[in-house]
Formats: C-alpha cells, structure tokens, sequence
C-alpha cells in the first residue's frame, strides 16, 4: 500500500535538495501550488501521468519514489550563481569578431602581418560555433538535472538566441539574478503572459516595476531591471576592471578600426543612428494609428474587434480607458477574459460573489495593494485558509494583516495565524495577536508567536503575570523577556520574599 505521507516527503526532500520552491516545482510540472502543497503534506497523490514527470525531473525511478528512498547522487547542494560571473576576458575576442565580420575585406601585407593574431581568434571561432548548436529543447528537458549555476551559464551566453517564451520556461531552473538579466535583454517581448509565468521566481517590488513596464510595452524594462535586484555596483566595478581583463583581443580589434579611418567609424555610426531613427519613428506611427483604430472601436463599440487586438496594445492609458467604458456597461466578465490587469472593484466583487479564487490567485498580484487587501480580507471572512495560505506572503496585507492573523487563530487555522504574523504584520501588529492569544489563555500557541514578538513586550506580559502571582507563566517565557522586566521582577520577588522566584530570575539577570 502506498503511503501517501512517505512519497508527500519524500517530494519535499528531493524539491528541497535542487534548491526549489513549491511554486517553482508546480511551474516545472504545470500544476498549481496547491497541489505540490497536498503532495507534501500527504493529503494526495500525484496522478501516473504526473509522477512519471516527478521522477523524470528528479532522476529517480518510480519504485524509489513511492518508496520514500532518495538516492545519495540525488542531493544537490545549492551553488550560488550570478549572471555577473560570465567570463569577461572573453569580450576582447569577441569585440575582435565582431570587427572583423564587419571590416572583413583587407589588403595582403595586413593580412600577412596579422596572421599571427589572427590565430588568437581561434578560440572565440569555437565559442561561436557552439553557440551555433545550441538547442533550447534539449536544454529545457536537460535543465531540472543540471545545476542553476550550469543553465545560468549556457542561458547567458545564448540569451541573444532566447525568446521571452523561452525565459518563462527556463525561470524554475535559473537564478534569480540570471532571470533578471534575461528579461533585460528581451525587455521589447515583455507581456502579460511571459510576466505571470516569471513572477513566482522574482523578487516582489522586482514583478511591480515589471508589472508597470508591461503595461508601457516593456519600454521601461531596463529602468525596472536596475531598480530592482541587480546590484549596479558590481556592474559599475566590472566595467572599471574591463580594461584590465579583456587582454590583446580588443586592443587588436582597435588596431583595425584604427587602419580604416575616422571617416569610415563615424560613417557606419551615422548609418547605424539614421536606422535606429527611422525604427522609432515608424513604431511610433504605427502605435498612433493603432491607437486611433482601438479608439473608434470603443466608440462603436466593437467589443469583438476589441477583444481580438488588445493584445497589439501596449497604451496603459488606453487600456485603462477601456476597461473603464467595459466596466461601466456591466461588462466585469469581458474585463476579467480580455484585461484582468486593469480590473476595478467591481470586477473584484463580482470575482468573490462567483466564488473565483483561481483568478484572483493568478491575478491578485496586478492589482493595487488597496483591492489586494479587499480580496484577502473577503477570503477571511469566507474562511478560505487554503487560498489565504498560499497567497498571504505574495500580497499586501499592510492595514488588514492583523485582522487576518486574528481571524485565523480564532477560526483554528493557527498556522496561517503565524505565517501571517511572521511575513506581513507589523511589531504592533503582532502584539494585537498576541493580546487575543493571552486572553484565550492559550500559551501553547503563544510559545510558537514568542520569538516573533519583542522583549520588552514579553517582559510586560510576564511582570503584569508575576504582580497577579502567576510565577508559573514567568518561569515558561523569562527567557524571552527584556533585562529591564527581569530587574523589576526581580525587586518583586524580593519584596514578596519568594525565593524560589529569585533563584529562578536570578539566572537572567
């Protein structure tokens, strides 16, 4: 008989060993996070289809799996990574490629002169080639067996070759900092869909940035990138130390420029300006008339012909227009299919009345902090813990956090009361849980919330308990408590002449 418990840690173990959330291992097999969350828990199984997937991404054998028996070769110590570590003193070869493919026609005596150098050129030859084979499926089913430090690496010296679809597919086994640069790099394919399938692997205020790039049609990715997450510092010093460490193949690549002329430089620079100008001035007339075209629609409204080109719109304002006009017509449902970024509250009530919390799991994270803490309390009052639980971390709850808290504990969802306490709520928050915690007379549970609390709070609960007599409660948290409260507490004792209490406090003091 399968013992749903064993295989549920068994998961978690090999998830844990390759350095995996759950939120990454469901991307991975396309599943939601609540079910990797039952998985573990031992509240279900797996179906065949999935655990032939499981055993595949973690390279074991299904009898090891339902058996509870991970392999020694499977534990994977985490290895740090950073897209920074790519090696730089390649750059001169390939500055000197670059050059060279441009520049290629040269006379006899220079190619004789440089044959020498041109040997040099071997190795960045090489590089090229293989990132000619470079094969983004065979990467993608290799990648849950290879470390990240390993698919950082391979990702980031063919991220010129990588579609934004191909980043959401690698995002559960890159780094964090990988992904990042990535998406810097294809910052004009950045949209709705690539944006929900990354999120889970990026910091928050790193997805907001994102979030509002998106919705400006990725024309302020790089802003985002910087804002967030990359550590400018190490670029700015990686910069000042390129010229140290890109060796000879630059200082080649100069010398050839340098026998064609200024002329021909500033020539090819021109032409490349007077391209890149004429780009934007044509994007920008398209993205005119495109406008034009989506405002006649919303005039007649032809919600259709809408629905089938908001994907071309990258207008936030315009965006925002029409779901405004959609929003007023009754039109919640239209709004929730075609522009759940730009949904308003009576879309979100309408959401909760049908009882849709799959949407708002997936969405919640678009919306203003104001309609995010407006979904979670209604999961509250509702007592869905089990959306609460996977969401509360990912959200705003910065007004409501301890009302949720509170609400959970009372409704015997103790876990989340503390998971709530220890991600969103404020010191003073968690005081006001604690307070309902003392008033219930329930210290069990308040030994698990003690180390989220303050000294000097834990102090005054256990100085009002010693003033009452109740030296048993002193004794169960003193550990907890403030030097001052201990002092005070101490002069107590004394004054009551109760040394078993002096003995007790005199080894904290």
């Amino acid at each position: 008989m399968i013992d749903n418990i064993a295989v549920g840690k068994t998961i978690a173990k090999l998830r844990q060993n390759k350095n995996m959330t759950q939120q990454q291992l469901a991307a991975a097999l396309s599943v939601s996070h609540q079910a990797v969350s039952k998985w573990e828990t031992g509240a279900a199984l797996p179906d065949v289809q999935t655990l032939m997937a499981l055993t595949r991404l973690f390279g074991i054998t299904m009898e090891q799996l339902l058996d509870g028996e991970v392999p020694a070769d499977r534990i994977e110590p985490p290895k740090p990574a950073s897209p920074f570590e790519e090696p730089i003193q390649n750059i001169g070869n390939f500055v000197n490629n670059i050059v060279g493919s441009i520049f290629r026609p040269q006379k006899d005596g220079e190619e004789q002169a440089e044959g020498a150098e041109d040997a040099g050129t071997a190795e960045a030859d090489d590089t090229l080639e293989d990132k000619d084979a470079f094969d983004v499926e065979q990467l993608i089913q290799m990648a849950p067996f290879m470390s990240k430090l390993a698919v950082d690496e391979l990702l980031m010296q063919n991220r010129s070759k990588l579609t934004s679809a191909d980043i959401a597919r690698f995002a559960p086994f890159a780094s964090q900092e990988c992904l990042e640069k990535l998406i810097q790099t294809n910052d004009s394919e950045l949209n709705w869909d690539v944006l929900r399938r990354v999120a889970p692997f990026l910091k928050r205020e790193m997805v907001d940035n994102l979030a509002r790039a998106a919705a400006n049609g990725g024309r302020r990715v790089k802003q985002a990138v910087n804002q967030t997450g990359i550590n400018t510092d190490d670029i700015g010093k990686a910069v000042q130390d390129v010229g140290q460490k890109i060796g000879a193949g630059v200082e080649k690549a100069f010398r050839k420029a340098s026998k064609l002329g200024g002329d021909v430089v500033n020539g090819v620079s021109d032409a490349i300006g007077g391209i890149v100008d004429g780009v934007r001035e044509k994007q920008s007339r398209a993205e005119a008339l495109r406008r034009a075209a989506c405002e006649r629609a919303l005039q007649d409204e032809k919600w259709e012909w809408l629905a089938d080109h908001i994907p071309e719109v990258h207008d936030e304002e315009l965006l925002r227009e029409i779901a405004q006009k959609a929003n007023s017509l009754g039109m919640h449902d239209w709004v929730l299919e075609h522009l759940n970024g730009y949904a308003d509250t009576r879309t979100i009530d309408a959401a909760i009345e049908a009882g849709n919390w799959g949407w708002l799991g997936d969405h919640v994270w678009q919306f203003e902090d104001a309609l995010q803490e407006k979904i979670a309390l209604a999961a509250a009052q509702q007592e869905n813990w089990q959306w609460l639980s996977t969401y509360a971390e990912q959200i705003s709850l910065d007004n409501c956090a301890d009302e949720i808290g509170i609400a959970a504990y009372k409704a015997e969802a103790r876990v989340l009361a503390r998971q709530i306490a220890e991600h969103c709520m404020s010191q003073a928050q968690r005081e006001k849980l604690a307070a309902e915690v003392i008033a219930a007379e329930d210290f069990d549970y308040l030994q698990q919330i003690v180390e989220l609390l303050s000294p000097e709070y834990i102090g005054g609960v256990l100085l009002a308990s010693a003033q009452a007599g109740d030296w048993e409660r002193v004794r169960r948290f003193i550990g907890s408590a403030d030097a001052d409260s201990v002092d005070k507490m101490m002069e107590l004792a004394i004054a009551e002449g109760n040394f078993d209490a002096i003995d007790l406090l005199d080894e904290y003091l």
